[in-house]
Formats: structure tokens, sequence, C-alpha cells
């Protein structure tokens, strides 16, 4: 199908159909593996959150790249809800302690920095949450709460894996980081139901100097 009769830059693009196969693709994947994503998991953390906030502890989210915006999405969330939400590297981001807990994101679950940080947090006696793509890994191995989002990430591109999505459903690691923004976000609006937070409220939060 032609987008139109124009030509579209030096490139002569008269077709999106790689744009739409690839939503539909994407939204395929993802809908495919929900059901996959550990139930059990998924309240621990939730409990967890919720835990660290009504105990006065605050929420440190990192992850690398991409991984890394997605968590920053989601701190920005739970700060509108009233959490202590911060982002690890940003440099008003304040010491971890015993009582905080640390979202650790990372497809791999092998993300050097990423395991720095977590390790750090474990020997602080922080608690630590991963969000992986992968059973079995180092992050999955000291978090306390791992949840798996089964999908593609940047590895897998790398070595190539029987089952791993095509290139249509986004390069590298693009299942597996928009899989974690729909979850990160949907965790969102479990947490607002336990936490009776009102969109009133979470209003008022939102920055007003843009």
């Amino acid at each position: 199908m032609k987008c139109d009769n124009r030509e579209i830059s030096a490139y002569n693009v008269t077709s999106c159909d790689t744009v739409y196969s690839s939503m539909e693709n994407i939204t395929a994947q993802i809908q495919s593996v929900i059901g996959d994503i550990n139930r059990p998991d998924v309240c621990a953390m939730l409990e967890e959150i919720a835990e660290t906030k009504k105990s006065g502890g605050r929420i440190f989210v990192v992850g690398a790249g991409r991984s890394g915006l997605m968590g920053k999405a989601f701190a920005m969330r739970l700060m509108h809800m009233g959490f202590d939400a911060f982002v690890i590297g940003e440099t008003i981001t304040p010491s971890v302690k015993e009582d905080d807990v640390v979202i650790a994101i990372s497809g791999s679950g092998g993300t050097a920095s990423v395991l720095h940080v977590a390790n750090k947090a474990k020997s602080l006696n922080a608690g630590v949450i991963g969000i992986t793509s992968k059973s079995g890994s180092d992050l999955g191995k000291i978090s306390n709460v791992n949840v798996i989002l089964p999908s593609k990430s940047r590895a897998d591109a790398i070595e190539p894996k029987a089952g791993a999505v095509n290139q249509k459903s986004g390069p590298m690691g693009t299942s597996f980081e928009i899989l974690t923004l729909i979850f990160l976000d949907s965790v969102v609006v479990e947490l607002i139901e336990i936490t009776k937070a009102s969109e009133e409220e979470m209003r008022k939060r939102h920055a007003n100097t843009e």
C-alpha cells in the first residue's frame, strides 16, 4: 500500500507496510507472553514496593540504555503516587540504605553496571528486585524478587537462539524494553489501587514548570 504519490527524501519511500506490520508483530509478541509471566513473582514485587513505602523506605531504579529509560518512566510514576523514588546515577540521587529497595532492570540479567549496583545494594542490606528476560541470570540470583519477562534481549540479537523473534519485532532488545514499559505501567495501575492514590493527588505532584 502506497503512502501517496510523493517521494519522501532521497530514499523514495512509497510504502509504510513495515511500520504497520512491525507494530502488529510487536504487540502480538507481547500479547503471547503475558500469560508466561510468573504471577507469584509479580505479587511479591508489588508487596515489596508497597511495604517499602509503608515503612518509610525509598525506591531506587537502575538500568542501562533503553532499559534505564523504561526505569525512569516507572520512577516518575512512583513519584506521582507519593513514593520517594530515585534513579541511580542522577546527581541528586541520595545514598541507598537498609530499608530501601533497588529495582534493577537488565534484559540479559548480566549487564555489568546494573549488577554492580545490585550487589552494592545487597551489601547495604537493601532489597533488590530484578527484572530480566532470562531465568538463572546473575541478576536473578542476587535479587530478593526476580520477575522474568520472556522476550528478546540485545544478547539474543548478537547470539541468535531458537525461537528468537524476527527483525520485524524490533532490533536488539526492543521487545524486552517495550514489554518492560507495559509491565511497569501495569504495576503502577495496581499500586494505585493498593495505596489508594487518586489521580487528583498524582496531578498535583506532576511537574508544573514545563
